[in-house]
C-alpha cells in the first residue's frame, strides 16, 4: 500500500468523534403567541388608519372677507333764524325744507310763507326762517347787516376789525355750533374780545 493511501484511511472520520461543544447565545426578544397576535392586530389597525388618513379629503379653507355694512345716506343740514333750536339738523334721504324747520322747531313768528318748504334739503345746506314782516335772509348783507350764519368769510371781512383769520375762526365757530342763535355768541369766537365785539355787533344779523 502507497503511502497517499495509507494516510487517507488514517484520516478518514469513524464517526466515534467527539462533537465541537459549542455554546449559541440565546435570543434578546422572545414574543409569546399571544403577544405575537396583539402585534399583528396592532399593526393591521395602524395601516388601516394610515389608508383612511391618506384617502381622507384635505379640509378647504376658503377665505371669505367680511363685507361691511353699508350705511343710509343722510343729510345734515344747519336751520337758523325763527326757531327754538337752531343748528345741526340730521334728515332722511329726500327730506323737503318743511321736515328741517319742522326738526328745528319753527317760533309763531317764523314766516313759513317765505319758504319753499317742497325743496328737497341737500348735504351742508342752510336753511334761513325769516321773521314775519322782515325780508328773508340772503347770503351775505342784508339791510345794511352782515348775515352771521350765511355770510361769507369776504362778507364777514368787511366788518369793522375783521380780518382774514378773524373771519376764518367765525366761520369755523358757526360749524361747530351749527349756526349762531344770538349774536352774542360772537365772544366766544377767538380773537374777538369785548372792544372788538362792541364795534361790529351794531353790524351784524342773525
Amino acid at each position: 500500500m502507497d503511502l497517499t493511501t495509507r494516510l487517507k484511511d488514517l484520516t478518514r472520520p469513524t464517526g466515534e468523534e467527539d462533537l465541537l461543544a459549542v455554546k449559541y447565545p440565546e435570543p434578546r426578544l422572545k414574543i409569546d403567541p399571544k403577544q405575537g397576535m396583539w402585534v399583528a392586530v396592532l399593526c393591521v389597525l395602524g395601516l388601516a388608519g394610515w389608508a383612511v388618513l391618506n384617502d381622507a379629503p384635505a379640509p378647504s379653507h376658503t377665505f371669505t372677507p367680511a363685507t361691511s355694512v353699508p350705511t343710509p345716506s343722510i343729510a345734515v343740514v344747519s336751520v337758523v333764524g325763527e326757531v327754538s333750536a337752531p343748528g345741526l339738523v340730521t334728515l332722511t334721504p329726500n327730506a323737503r325744507v318743511h321736515d328741517a324747520v319742522a326738526a328745528a322747531g319753527p317760533l309763531p313768528e317764523a314766516d313759513m310763507v317765505a319758504l319753499n318748504l317742497a325743496e328737497k334739503v341737500a348735504d351742508g345746506k342752510q336753511i334761513v326762517v325769516p321773521k314775519v314782516g322782515v325780508a328773508p335772509v340772503s347770503p351775505g348783507a342784508t339791510s345794511g347787516k352782515v348775515s352771521l350764519n350765511s355770510a361769507t368769510a369776504a362778507d364777514l371781512e368787511q366788518l369793522d376789525g375783521v380780518g382774514q383769520k378773524t373771519a376764518q375762526a367765525i366761520i369755523a365757530h358757526r360749524d361747530k355750533i351749527g349756526g349762531f342763535s344770538a349774536i352774542e355768541q360772537l365772544q366766544e369766537v377767538k380773537g374777538i374780545g369785548p372792544a372788538k365785539f362792541a364795534a361790529i355787533a351794531p353790524e351784524v344779523t342773525l
